[in-house]
């Protein structure tokens, strides 16, 4: 089995982010529905993973910044799962939701 290289660990990590932002509140239910229930919630398990960030991080390709959003943004996810808001009705309207968006797009936000 061929080992995922970093180049390619960090394009999963960039596109797992990409799929979360406030750009999806305009978003219709099926492209909610496959970015967040699907790509964002399988990229947050394994591209936001403390081992593979600190790579990143000892690598030079992101901040310690990004870093600790990163891992912010991987603990609220992982916790809201546990909640009842993991829910399609829920996520235009939960607070829980909105700060994870916003906190996905303050992370693409720096360099």
């Amino acid at each position: 089995m061929k080992e995922i290289t970093e180049k390619e660990l960090f394009e999963y990590y960039n596109d797992t982010l990409e799929r979360c932002g406030i750009y999806l509140l305009s978003a219709d239910s099926e492209t909610i529905e496959y970015n967040i229930y699907e790509e964002f919630d399988i990229g947050v398990q394994t591209f936001l993973y403390i081992d593979v960030l600190n790579r990143f991080y000892q690598s030079g390709l992101i901040s310690l910044e990004k870093l600790n959003k990163s891992l912010l943004l991987r603990e609220k996810t992982l916790k809201l799962r546990d909640l009842d808001e993991w829910d399609f009705e829920k996520f235009k309207t939960s607070k829980e939701w909105r700060e994870i968006m916003i906190l996905c797009d303050e992370i693409k936000a720096i360099n």
